[in-house]
């Protein structure tokens, strides 16, 4: 039996990147007849998003928050903007993206991955999950993802992933009640 790693302290995090699809998704498409795609995601991951937004605003983790995905298409612009996230989308090659970044927003950091919490569920997501300090991945990703994840969390991608890591994160199930109120009124 393998013990889970620590989660990392919230004050080694500088930046989260959350895939899309099959993260904020179930991994699938819907089409109509006029060519439209949408998406089915979890009202309950918005929510967490919001714990995610609050505990920022709080001071209680500083890190820079984005969707990273490889999908031009405009519904992760519409749900970015619907969680108020930041979004880089119709990126093919994630790693080379984060290197840019890193190299434009952390240039004095020798290791800037160490400071990565990453979310991904396939093999387009590989490089950047053996890169980040730690890595997240749902139940249903590919094999190879959740051999290779620091973390993989009972829940499915578009079924509460996104709401699950952040509970954990922000380690939600160590306030009391009235701390719990006091969070959730303020999201």
């Amino acid at each position: 039996m393998s013990i889970a790693p620590a989660w990392p302290a919230l004050a080694s995090i500088h930046t989260i990147v959350f895939d899309f699809d099959g993260v904020f998704t179930d991994n699938k498409v819907y089409l109509n007849q006029d060519g439209v795609e949408s998406v089915r995601c979890d009202r309950g991951d918005g929510l967490g998003i919001d714990f995610l937004r609050h505990a920022r605003k709080q001071g209680r983790i500083g890190a820079d928050v984005f969707i990273l995905s490889k999908e031009p298409n405009p519904v992760v612009l519409a749900r970015a903007r619907k969680l108020k996230l930041e979004c880089k989308h119709g990126v093919a090659r994630k790693k080379d993206f984060m290197d840019a970044y890193f190299a434009e927003n952390r240039p004095d950091d020798p290791s800037p991955y160490g400071g990565l919490v990453f979310l991904g569920n396939d093999l387009n997501d590989l490089s950047l999950t053996l890169a980040a300090g730690f890595s997240v991945a749902p139940v249903d990703a590919h094999p190879v993802i959740r051999r290779r994840a620091s973390v993989v969390l009972p829940q499915r991608g578009g079924e509460g992933f996104i709401r699950a890591f952040v509970e954990q994160l922000l380690a939600i199930d160590t306030m009391t009640l009235e701390e719990l109120h006091e969070f959730v009124h303020h999201c």
